[in-house]
């Protein structure tokens, strides 16, 4: 675990010794929290399910962003090969580099706690809510990242990358969507569930409910494991 922990160490310090990690944040924080006061006071309810509603939709747009650059900048600035002759296991860089990109997620969500305190002292929000909202928006996070990973490891190009992982995301976003549902159930209402079930929002929206269901972690975990896989695979390859 050791290889494990100096990529980590190696790939936070890419996110905040240099200005894109901060300008990631704060537009995360502008946006999030401008959507969510506004409605906020149009509905006069003193809860965070707006907000988190909002997070499908966010996280779809800023973790690619976060992830874009894990694998992209290293093959364009010839560092990859260099990183690869280390004595390290490709699983080793690739769990390294996904950690560092959960862990600046983690960060980005945590800057948003002002908002569940400030709920507190304007009325009751309820605290299972709130932390089950919190759990699901890590899930996305979790989920996104590794699709975002995946797609930085295809290309040396940052924004090819952006747009492949939005691309991939958008897909596990869009099965999760009524409209495309309700397209799917009136040609088989047997694939509907199938896809109902691959697609994210259906495990997010139960998480947020404040149901913990073991069934939608299971999905998560292999949703990730799945895509971490095919980007050892993708590394593999160069190596």
């Amino acid at each position: 675990m050791g290889a494990t922990v100096s990529v980590l160490r190696r790939e936070l310090g890419a996110y905040f010794n240099t200005p894109i990690g901060y300008v990631i944040i704060t537009f995360f924080l502008l946006l999030t929290c401008w959507f969510y006061t506004g409605e906020l006071f149009l509905r006069g309810s003193a809860e965070m399910r707006p907000y988190f509603g909002l997070m499908p939709l966010f996280m779809l747009i800023f973790v690619p962003a976060i992830a874009m650059r894990l694998w992209a900048e290293e093959r364009k600035l010839g560092t990859l090969e260099v990183l690869m002759t280390m004595p390290v296991k490709t699983w080793q860089v690739v769990l390294g580099k996904y950690l560092a990109g959960l862990i600046f997620i983690m960060v980005m969500l945590g800057l948003s706690m002002h908002l569940p305190i400030t709920l507190k002292v304007l009325g009751n929000p309820d605290p299972g809510q709130v932390v089950c909202g919190y759990v699901g928006a890590m899930v996305l996070g979790m989920v996104y990242l590794s699709i975002g990973a995946f797609a930085s490891s295809l290309t040396g190009d940052q924004i090819v990358a952006f747009i492949l992982g939005i691309s991939i995301s958008f897909v596990f976003f869009l099965m999760g969507q009524q409209d495309v549902l309700t397209w799917i159930k009136d040609w088989s209402p047997a694939v509907a569930g199938v896809v109902e079930r691959l697609g994210i929002g259906y495990h997010f929206e139960s998480i947020t409910r404040g149901v913990l269901d073991t069934r939608d972690l299971i999905y998560a975990v292999t949703v990730t494991a799945l895509f971490l896989f095919l980007n050892v695979l993708v590394i593999e390859r160069r190596r």
